[in-house]
């Protein structure tokens, strides 16, 4: 490649021509059969560019294959290990890293000639978006228009709570909570908003529910405010299961602005379940679900709608 061409290429991508650049490209000598390591790429470039350092080559290199300019084979990942030591092929999901074990023709592979070679072993691994990541986000689109639609506390329910409204920077939102903790904090998109403002403007309900009313309050309020100490409230899981619950309890442990892929949440629930319960959570907020991601992914998809999603994410990144 002249360099006339690499800094057309290179403009074609609105990268600026640099020496270091120009040295990295050209350490390909036009053999475009050529794989070479990092390593390989300082060694050639550093004739040209006798300075130029590790880190710059390593960060360009990545530029270079999230952009397209350069192809990259191979994973940066440790050796995963595992107990099937037959040969068979893999998929490894982009999103959330895992391998699993696939038939993508790999035997058949191993089986055919290649003129002037010799096969002894194949490797044969695909890779996308496993099934378990599409399923998370299907749960996670079904439960968040299900909480819009359908009304999760009766009538009976609420006559035992108390509840409140309470303003906030994603917008009113309706909280119910008995002597025990809180049930509920219902967006104003929800089903359950109305009845629960309803509840609110009569005031009534044990006097141990107000006062976890009054301090759910001031927790949101510091949150908004920039704490980032976890939510103190107590919660009462009467909505839910108790394996809905030990989830939830897992994504409260999950620290501020540090997203988690809903993968490790060590959960009993399968995936589409898990996504389910994110989209439809009943105590968002003190429930941090904004914080679980799709492996690498932090899915557009939220409980209380995109725009507040948005909002939470702004707040936590400072």
């Amino acid at each position: 490649m002249s360099e006339n061409d690499i800094a057309a290429l290179l403009r074609r991508h609105n990268l600026r021509v640099t020496p270091q650049r120009r040295a990295i490209l050209q350490a390909f000598r036009d053999a475009a059969d050529e794989h070479l390591s990092a390593d390989e790429v300082i060694s050639r470039a550093s004739v040209t560019v006798p300075e130029i350092g590790r880190g710059t080559v390593y960060a360009t290199l990545a530029e270079f294959a999230e952009l397209g300019v350069l192809g990259s084979v191979g994973n940066p990942e440790p050796i995963r290990y595992e107990t099937n030591v037959a040969p068979h092929d893999h998929f490894r999901c982009r999103l959330c890293l895992r391998l699993f074990d696939v038939e993508l023709g790999g035997r058949e592979t191993r089986r055919r000639p290649l003129v002037g070679y010799t096969i002894e072993s194949v490797t044969v691994q695909a890779e996308g978006v496993c099934a378990d990541c599409h399923a998370y986000v299907q749960g996670l689109s079904d439960g968040a228009a299900e909480i819009t639609s359908t009304e999760l506390m009766t009538a009976d329910m609420l006559s035992a709570l108390a509840c409140s409204r309470i303003q906030s920077p994603v917008g009113e939102l309706g909280v119910a909570a008995s002597a025990a903790g809180i049930v509920h904090i219902a967006f104003a998109a929800h089903a359950d908003f109305e009845n629960l403002s309803e509840r609110a403007h009569s005031r009534r309900g044990p006097t141990a529910a107000r006062r976890r009313l009054s301090a759910c309050s001031e927790t949101l309020e510091g949150y908004f405010a920039g704490s980032q100490s976890p939510a103190p409230d107590a919660i009462d899981w009467r909505l839910l299961s108790d394996a809905k619950a030990h989830t939830l309890v897992a994504v409260q442990q999950i620290p501020y602005d540090e997203p988690n892929s809903y993968n490790r949440l060590a959960s009993e629930l399968d995936a589409y379940a898990i996504g389910r319960l994110m989209g439809a959570n009943p105590v968002p907020l003190l429930v941090p679900c904004h914080r679980v991601s799709c492996g690498s992914d932090r899915p557009e998809v939220y409980v209380g709608g995109p725009t507040n999603l948005r909002i939470l994410h702004a707040v936590e990144a400072g």
